[in-house]
């Protein structure tokens, strides 16, 4: 086995909204996440992505098979994880999933072609498990390869990148199933960020009547006057919603919109098709609403489909993918090259010679051992050696002139000097 970069993880492209809701993690829980993961058997160093679109883990390891069952227990433990949901999560090693990550930090696998959102979201992923301190020198190298690659790539595709938003796919699809705007009302859900991008969305296209209703009046009425538009009390969501030809929910909270209640009141509706685009996670607006007549609505992974097939995504995934696959061939060979390396193989090697020495010797004098004795104590000898390896790569990233540290640390523990070896490049 030698170092790698591992990704688990699952994703619009691997699961329904519904599915992904239940592995959705907030900012606290990234934290829990990352304590948890960086102590856990195999992993050396991790990020943890998620947002609407995606939950992901970015490990770099010494043992693939034995890290991603850490990921398992984990998620098993915190999120109430099946074995059967399992199939929903994608297991990428080496060269995949250095270029995964790259095609994630580019936007080139979000929901929308190069959407800054999605490479924003990637940055605060790093930003965090930096000042967690559960990233080294290996994965702080591929997230700069993956941002350079991105900043290569806005460059050479240029406005053709279409770098757009949530809200503005929102607002291109409202067009595609109603026409002009001009004359359309359109009430949205929520007054927070997404909440905002809508409303200067729909401003952009010149749409009529824009009301904006929330859970707190305060927050909708200054939204309101912040864009210049109407708000409405909660109270009157209903009553809203019967006026309108487009609703946008961008709300953080609890289902708002119901099948039961919008069979209810629709009779009273006039005639007309209402469009409903739901881009909050999770979910506010009911999913089986869609099948209401005249009710014509979007989840998230619906309005990335309706995108999809405008060809926005075709027109230029070739070239990224193309750059992609160009920039990641070698890269995890470049990292392994890198003369601290196998330093801190041999060292765990070693470490796991001198644990299992001392493991014969434990049995010798108090053995033998039951079954689950005998399991409890290998795991113990397997995590020690993983836990000071693990600290010593992440120690080295801050000391300078590593490769004099790497020759006192062999000849400290009487290690074979590895072959010299070209010292990796890594990207601005």
């Amino acid at each position: 086995m030698e170092p790698t970069v591992v990704v688990i993880g699952i994703s619009l492209r691997s699961a329904r909204l519904a599915v992904r809701e239940r592995f959705l993690l907030d900012a606290g829980q990234r934290v829990a996440a990352l304590a948890a993961l960086v102590r856990a058997d195999a992993i050396d160093e991790v990020i943890v992505l998620s947002n609407c679109n995606r939950t992901e883990f970015i490990v770099w390891t010494q043992n693939a098979a034995e890290a991603a069952n850490s990921v398992l227990r984990f998620l098993t433990r915190s999120n109430n994880l099946k074995l059967s949901e399992w199939s929903n999560f994608y297991r990428l090693v080496g060269d995949a999933a250095v270029a995964h990550v790259m095609r994630v930090a580019c936007g080139a696998d979000a929901a929308i072609f190069g959407e800054s959102e999605a490479t924003n979201s990637v940055l605060a992923a790093w930003q965090q498990a930096q000042r967690a301190s559960t990233t080294g020198r290996f994965l702080d190298a591929l997230m700069a390869k993956a941002f350079s690659v991105a900043s290569r790539l806005r460059h050479d595709l240029g406005a053709a990148a279409n770098m757009a938003t949530v809200a503005e796919a929102s607002v291109i699809v409202c067009r595609e199933a109603l026409g002009e705007l001009s004359r359309r009302r359109a009430v949205v859900l929520g007054a927070g960020q997404m909440a905002l991008a809508a409303v200067r969305e729909l401003q952009k296209a010149d749409a009529g009547e824009i009301t904006i209703v929330n859970r707190s009046w305060e927050h909708a009425q200054q939204l309101a006057r912040q864009c210049k538009v109407k708000a409405a009390h909660a109270e009157s969501l209903w009553e809203q919603v019967l006026r309108a030809d487009v609703v946008i929910s961008a709300a953080a909270q609890r289902v708002l919109l119901t099948h039961e209640e919008l069979s209810l009141v629709l009779p009273e509706r006039k005639s007309g098709k209402l469009l409903i685009i739901d881009v909050a996670v999770p979910h506010t607006v009911d999913p089986e609403v869609r099948s209401l007549p005249n009710v014509l609505a979007y989840d998230l992974d619906g309005l990335c489909e309706a995108i999809d097939q405008l060809g926005t995504r075709r027109d230029v995934l070739g070239t990224a993918e193309r750059t992609i696959a160009a920039e990641a061939v070698g890269f995890r060979g470049q990292l392994l090259s890198e003369s601290i390396v196998p330093t801190i193989s041999a060292m765990r090697e070693m470490l796991e010679t001198l644990c299992q020495q001392e493991l014969d010797q434990l049995r010798e004098q108090f053995g033998p051992f039951t079954d689950d004795q005998e399991i409890a104590l290998q795991a113990l000898s397997t995590h020690i050696t993983q836990r000071i390896a693990a600290t010593l790569s992440r120690q080295l990233k801050e000391i300078p002139g590593r490769p004099e540290v790497a020759s006192a640390i062999r000849q400290l523990f009487q290690l074979q000097a590895p072959q010299p070896k070209a010292e990796v490049k890594v990207g601005d």
